[in-house]
């Protein structure tokens, strides 16, 4: 696929600093491939913001800001309504906590259901505008649907690579988008994201983390947290909690904030926290042991399901360090308390982002933590999916038990062939 020119944007290399057009570089730096390294392309701009660039705004969500992320084609830009969640004041959490300025940022709001929306917009959008017409993911969840309905949405086909075990709402609902759904072992997936990312025509969403499949493109659209956080309580909050996993969605916000540091809109930066389930907490692990890149713990699975990482990015690691914030953790127990606890605030959330309630006592605690400036846990999905037989009458879900049987189904695109691996497969 060719590059296309977009003013003001340009892909640099964080580990030799070497700059790039915008385009759709997914295997990473060729400088560091020469050299037999691995280097994270991000996109950075290349003028200077100013107060002016975030007024007069209009339209809500991602498409409130369109000048200000790294979009090509704004006319053409498709959002589903996506951003432009509700800040909700705590009732009942705060005031058991004596925190008055506790506030709820409300992901179940986006189109499916989750914040992945704001990351796959970004993502689908630029693979769209480069040429593409096929995504493929690499998912246990919340980002297997939205790259399902934003492919559907887009008029692109997709492939959703899930491991055993994955719920079977999510496959269903994924199925219901007319996703392929590839099954197969939980250690062979990114070898198949891999395997999908050598086709010319396959446009991969991986995440922003410096492996050999890449995506600048979709950490963009977390830095409209800040934005719209700043624009609703008319200030940066003092503290701002994340669920994480590798930490993609802290990092993008990050991103956002020192957008608004640079133009003038915030004076200083809110204390960012990354939030993980004990035995899962690489952040913590790592600050605790002043590492300068993030430590890997043996793996754990968490009821926090889709935060059981065995290892966060660096890139959301000097973010916390940047912010003057924190890495806490919650044991099982307060993880399933604090869902509890957020069901009595009216609030039906998927376990993993009850995290920052469940971690909001060892922030009261912390050294340096203000409760009296605004605190902000961000919730980033919404409790389980549930789907009727009906939207499942078709499924599209397909056991692909070695790297061959999933280029197959790579190559398999009409339905009678699809039926036909089927077939074979009984």
């Amino acid at each position: 696929m060719n590059s296309m020119s977009q003013r003001g944007w340009r892909l640099r290399c964080q580990a030799c600093g070497t700059g790039y057009d915008f385009a759709p570089m997914v295997h990473g730096c060729p400088a560091c491939a020469a050299h037999g390294r691995i280097g994270l392309l991000e996109l950075t701009r290349t003028y200077s913001l100013k107060s002016g660039d975030f007024s007069g705004c209009t339209g809500r969500g991602l498409d409130r800001w369109l000048d200000v992320l790294p979009v090509q084609d704004k006319d053409a830009f498709l959002s589903l309504g996506a951003g432009g969640t509700a800040l909700i004041h705590s009732r009942i959490i705060g005031r058991r906590l004596g925190i008055p300025h506790l506030y709820f940022k409300l992901e179940q709001q986006n189109p499916t259901a989750s914040f992945k929306d704001r990351f796959v917009a970004m993502s689908a959008n630029a693979a769209r505008s480069f040429g593409f017409r096929k995504i493929v993911v690499s998912s246990t969840g919340n980002l297997a649907i939205a790259v399902a309905a934003y492919a559907a949405a887009l008029e692109m086909e997709s492939m959703v690579i899930v491991p055993h075990g994955t719920p079977a709402g999510i496959l269903a609902e994924a199925s219901f988008y007319n996703a392929k759904i590839a099954v197969t072992d939980r250690e062979l997936r990114f070898s198949a994201l891999e395997t999908a990312a050598r086709r010319p025509d396959w446009f991969p969403i991986g995440l922003f983390l410096a492996k050999p499949v890449q995506n600048a493109f979709g950490v963009e659209g977390y830095r409209t947290f800040a934005y719209e956080v700043i624009e609703d309580l008319g200030e940066a909050p003092g503290t701002m909690l994340f669920p994480c996993a590798r930490g993609n969605g802290l990092y993008g916000a990050f991103k956002g904030f020192l957008d608004c540091q640079e133009a003038g809109l915030i004076a200083t930066l809110p204390r960012l926290v990354a939030t993980q389930p004990e035995k899962a907490n690489s952040i913590e692990v790592s600050l605790a042991r002043g590492s300068d890149s993030a430590v890997e713990l043996p793996p754990f699975e968490s009821v926090a399901k889709s935060t059981s990482e065995a290892v966060s990015s660096d890139d959301a690691l000097d973010a916390i360090r940047e912010s003057g914030g924190y890495g806490l953790s919650a044991s099982e127990e307060e993880i399933q308390e604090a869902a509890a606890s957020l069901a009595e605030e009216g609030l039906n959330v998927e376990t993993s982002s009850a995290l920052p309630v469940a971690c909001l006592p060892k922030l009261v605690r912390a050294d340096g933590f203000d409760r009296e400036r605004p605190v902000v846990c961000v919730l980033t999905a919404g409790g389980p999916r549930w789907m009727d037989s009906g939207k499942n009458a078709s499924p599209r879900i397909f056991e692909t038990a070695t790297i061959s049987d999933f280029e197959r189904l790579l190559d398999k695109t009409k339905e009678r062939d699809l039926l036909n691996i089927r077939e074979g497969q009984a």
